[in-house]
């Protein structure tokens, strides 16, 4: 109950940080497009929507898995407290330019991520993009990202609110998902000018 009574203040006092911050010190997310093994997929497709970046690779293992179960966690325990849904879309990165590193194909390292948490007896199934840069065009780099396992929280506007490099804490862990939803939050309000 008290739980929820703190999240009602966040929601409602949120709106004023964008009063009393300079929105000119957040970092505008550059257009991009990405591979998957179908159509590409692009900056527009994330228009006017708050979401989450999450740059891996397709050989990184324990460290990104974590994170990205860890969202999609935080994210269920969101709906469970009656947060639309609109606000969790989790897109997926890998930093990898080959097509295959080292044979893996993006449908097999997002089987590997679902995976990750089976012998915990989640079973969880992401319902993540996963997709890869273009070499000919290196969101990652334009993004400064030199090593997977960095996490972007993107605000409705565009712009980068939170940036965290490796990883959030322990696999299912209260504060570590607490963390996570306040991050959350945060790029679920619209900036103010």
């Amino acid at each position: 109950m008290i739980r929820r009574l703190l999240v009602a203040i966040l929601i409602l006092i949120a709106p004023l940080a964008g009063c009393t911050g300079d929105s000119n010190d957040l970092q505008k997310i550059p257009d991009f497009t990405l591979l998957t093994e179908g159509d590409p997929i692009s900056s527009e497709s994330y228009e006017n929507k708050a979401y989450v970046i999450v740059f891996s690779a397709q050989w990184c293992g324990t460290p990104c898995h974590n994170n990205m179960h860890n969202l999609n966690l935080t994210s269920a325990r969101m709906a469970e407290q009656g947060f639309c849904c609109e606000f969790i879309e989790v897109l997926v990165i890998s930093t990898d330019v080959d097509e295959e590193p080292n044979g893996v194909t993006l449908s097999m390292w997002k089987e590997s991520v679902d995976q990750y948490d089976d012998d915990k007896e989640l079973n969880q199934t992401l319902e993540y993009t996963f997709s890869r840069v273009d070499p000919t065009n290196n969101f990652a780099s334009s993004m400064g990202i030199d090593a997977p396992g960095t996490v972007i929280f993107v605000d409705y506007l565009g712009y980068e609110t939170h940036r965290q490099i490796g990883s959030f804490g322990a696999y299912n862990d209260q504060a570590t998902l607490d963390i996570i939803e306040s991050h959350w939050l945060d790029a679920s309000q619209i900036i103010l000018d």
